[in-house]
């Protein structure tokens, strides 16, 4: 088993910082020096220089090695590859409050994305409240009503929210159909097709 590090509160700072992920990533691939970083993240070598500086001061960050040179020898930085990150060395108070946190930004983006690619279909969005059999039924639409034809139609776009009366059993079930379903749908990936994002969640419990 590989090992792991353990973060403390300033190292879980750093590591869950957004604007470092990419740096990080950077880093935990191999041992870089200021002006690869600089190059790789498309930032002025005074900036990368001072990332670098801020994650190794906070012990995230460590000299691999130093490459001897006329003048000024060259560091080179590396991020080990794997870290644990309590929640309670964060500034989350519950682990529901951690979670949300890593999850809002993506939720962010996914809905910039879908409203991107939904104005392609129509200029004026919103959403429709209608009687339902139970509760009340809220949808996104355009003026013309729900819209149905993009999101349950051939668009591959989808903003689907569903609660399931199920047994353990059958949970369960749906969780290994749907993971093998994106495995077997990530074997066929080509690499010049466009990005889609794909968002997985089964928790048991409704969501109104």
């Amino acid at each position: 088993m590989s090992t792991h590090h353990i973060a403390t509160r300033p190292q879980a700072a750093l590591l869950l910082h957004p604007e470092l992920r990419s740096l990080l990533q950077y880093l935990m691939q191999g041992a870089r020096s200021a002006a690869e970083v600089a190059r790789q993240l498309d930032l002025p070598l005074a900036r990368a220089s001072y990332l670098l500086g801020k994650l190794q001061r906070g012990g995230v960050a460590f000299v691999e090695r130093v490459d001897p040179r006329p003048g000024r020898p060259v560091k080179r930085y590396r991020v080990a590859p794997r870290w644990f990150i309590p929640y309670d060395v964060t500034a989350a108070e519950t682990l529901d409050a951690f979670w949300l946190e890593q999850i809002r930004p993506r939720m962010a983006q996914i809905a910039a994305l879908a409203a991107r690619q939904a104005q392609d279909y129509a200029p004026v969005w919103g959403l429709w409240l209608s009687k339902g059999e139970t509760d009340s039924n809220l949808e996104i639409g355009d003026q013309s009503g729900p819209a149905q034809d993009v999101f349950a139609g051939d668009e591959p776009l989808m903003l689907t929210i569903a609660n399931l009366r199920l047994n353990e059993q059958q949970a369960r079930h749906l969780k290994r159909r749907l993971l093998a379903l994106l495995e077997e749908t990530a074997q066929g990936e080509t690499p010049t097709s466009p990005v889609y994002t794909l968002s997985l969640m089964l928790v048991r419990g409704g969501v109104d």
